[in-house]
This record gives C-alpha cells, structure tokens and sequence, in this order.
C-alpha cells in the first residue's frame, strides 16, 4: 500500500462534503433521543496525538459514537491496522456523507483496517458488545444523555477505554487513565478525558 498522510487524506475526501447543518425532521429525531443536533471535531492533528496515546493493536474494534461525517473512524481506519472500525450516526445526512468517504478512501487504497462500518443508528441502542475502545465528541450531550450512556457503556467487558471530551460523573465503574489537551474545532487544548472500565456493572 502506498504511504499516505491520513490528515492530508482527510482534507481531500471531505473538501466538497458538508454536513453540519440538519433538516427541521433530523433535529426532531435527534431531540427524541435526548441527544444533541451541535457538530464540532477533533482536528487531525489532535486526533493522531489521542491514536498514539490509545496505542490501539490489530485486535482492537474502535468504536465513534455520535460520528458525523465519519472523519474520525475513518482517519483511524488509515491511520491504524484493526480489526474493525465502526461509526454509529443518527443523522442521515451526515451518515451519508461518511458512506460517501468511506467508498472513496477504498476506492484510493486508503484504509489499512479493512473492516470500517457506518451504522445509521441511535447510539444509545446500537450495538456495541465487541467494542474495546470507544470515542466520542460528547460535549454537547445532556447530563441526562450521558447518565444513561455511561451505564449502557459500563455493561460492557471489563478493561474497554473510552475517550470521552466530556468528563464522567462520578461512578464506580470507570477509573481515569489521562487527561490530554487536545485541539478541537471550537477551542484549542480542550480536555481529553481517556477512562478505563474498571468494575462494569452486572
């Protein structure tokens, strides 16, 4: 396979692809779930320094929940040699739009993880059990939306990390392993919160 810079790559699959706004029926969808329509990014950038402190291996399945345009799965497909990849989106829109990059990065030979789903789906219900490292832009969720995420997250097997902009309330399930400053679309050197499920919930 050709070397690639995936951020350059990232930069040329999604530079006439949009997806930061919604439709009136997508928000109405979003804000049944309890979820949140905002859109905002790790930068490229910060996202290699978050892979290189996850230091994923080949048997990991890395996990975006709330995905947008997919650049984040797909940046890590490029970037990383797992066993799979996967994005769960409810948005249409923007689920499409990953859909779109996803079939031209194969198209170009991009992806060294071949295994790179986009699931259009609510994340809270989505399936998740063989997950072992998850990430999420989750700062625009609610205290509620979170509550309910964290207890769905801590049923999974011990020892899955989680990535998280959002920090946790205190649980008894997951233990913090770092915190990283990280450039985000809307602010630079946000906090990267990166927890490990210690104790899941039975």
């Amino acid at each position: 396979m050709t070397r690639i810079d995936p951020r350059n790559a990232i930069r040329h699959l999604y530079g006439d692809r949009w997806g930061y706004e919604v439709s009136y029926d997508e928000e109405q969808r979003i804000q049944a779930t309890q979820g949140s329509s905002t859109y905002g990014e790790i930068m490229p950038t910060a996202l290699d320094q978050l892979i290189d402190a996850l230091d994923m291996e080949d048997d990991d399945v890395f996990f975006d929940l709330g995905s947008g345009m997919g650049k984040v799965v797909l940046q890590v497909a490029m970037t990383c040699q797992l066993r799979r990849c996967v994005g769960i989106e409810l948005v249409d829109s923007r689920h499409e739009v990953a859909c779109e990059a996803l079939a031209s990065a194969r198209e170009q030979g991009l992806l060294k993880t071949e295994d790179v789903v986009f699931q259009h789906a609510d994340l809270q219900r989505a399936k998740l059990s063989d997950a072992t490292v998850i990430y999420t832009c989750s700062t625009a969720f609610s205290d509620a939306f979170m509550e309910k995420l964290v207890r769905r997250l801590a049923r999974l097997p011990e020892g899955i990390r989680l990535a998280s902009l959002l920090e946790l309330d205190e649980n008894p399930w997951f233990e913090i392993d770092d915190v990283l400053r990280l450039d985000v679309s809307w602010r630079r050197k946000a906090k990267m919160h990166v927890y490990r499920l210690a104790r899941p919930l039975r």
